[in-house]
Parts: structure tokens; C-alpha cells; sequence
């Protein structure tokens, strides 16, 4: 019977490549959530305008963003500041929509009917432990 030529046993092969793929998994299955903040504050007179923006404009556009998992949008009718949070899939994608031709779409649409800026924060996303 003729030897390989190779002095690694093969189950020692196995398992390494098991190991590696198995990292590659799970490090890419654990990437790690992020929820964002954003909050702007509407101009007085323009709830109405800015509201049918967000309802068609930005909820549309956002519908198909890279990442995105899911948004939710919040409003104080009494002191005019609005905001969303949403849930993105990584730092990365909420990075990649910041610096996205959608994005600066949005803001040009919103911009006009708020005062100020649009400012955002994004958390990690931090899962208690079982």
C-alpha cells in the first residue's frame, strides 16, 4: 500500500478546515446589530408636508437600503420633534447608507420642512446572555 507523501494525518486536516469554516460562520452569523437614533425637529406649519414625505418619500426609498432590518418613526405633535429608530444589520451598512446617493435623496427631500439638522446616533445592540 502506498503512503502519502503528506505527514499531516487526514483527520487532523478535517478538523482544522471544520474549525476555520466554522469561525467564518459563525463570526459572520454574530455581526453585530445596530440601533440608530435620528432625531430633527419640524418647522412650525409644515407637519402636514413633512408627514406625507416620510409616509411616501422616505419610507419607500428606505424599504430596499442594504442592512436595513426595520425603522420605526416617531412624532410629539405638541413640540414638533420627530425622529426613527431602526435596526441595521451592521456598522457597516448604517455607515454605507450615510455616505449613499438614497440618503442624500432623503435629506433633500426633508431638509426644507425642518429646522436644523437631521442628527443620529448609532448603539451596538447588546443581547443578554441566557
Amino acid at each position: 500500500m502506498k503512503r502519502s507523501s503528506c505527514s499531516t494525518p487526514l483527520w487532523l486536516i478535517l478538523v482544522g478546515t471544520l474549525v476555520v469554516v466554522g469561525l467564518a460562520v459563525t463570526a459572520s452569523a454574530f455581526a453585530q446589530h445596530v440601533i440608530v437614533l435620528t432625531h430633527y425637529q419640524e418647522i412650525p406649519g409644515k407637519e402636514a408636508q413633512l408627514s406625507q414625505v416620510i409616509d411616501t418619500d422616505v419610507s419607500q426609498k428606505l424599504a430596499g437600503v442594504k442592512g436595513l432590518q426595520w425603522i420605526k418613526f416617531f412624532y410629539n405633535p405638541s413640540t414638533g420633534e420627530r425622529g426613527a429608530v431602526s435596526l441595521w444589520e451592521s456598522q457597516a451598512d448604517w455607515e454605507a447608507y450615510l455616505k449613499s446617493d438614497v440618503r442624500k435623496e432623503l435629506l433633500a427631500k426633508v431638509q426644507p420642512l425642518i429646522q436644523g439638522e437631521v442628527s443620529g446616533k448609532a448603539y451596538s445592540v447588546y443581547e443578554p446572555k441566557k
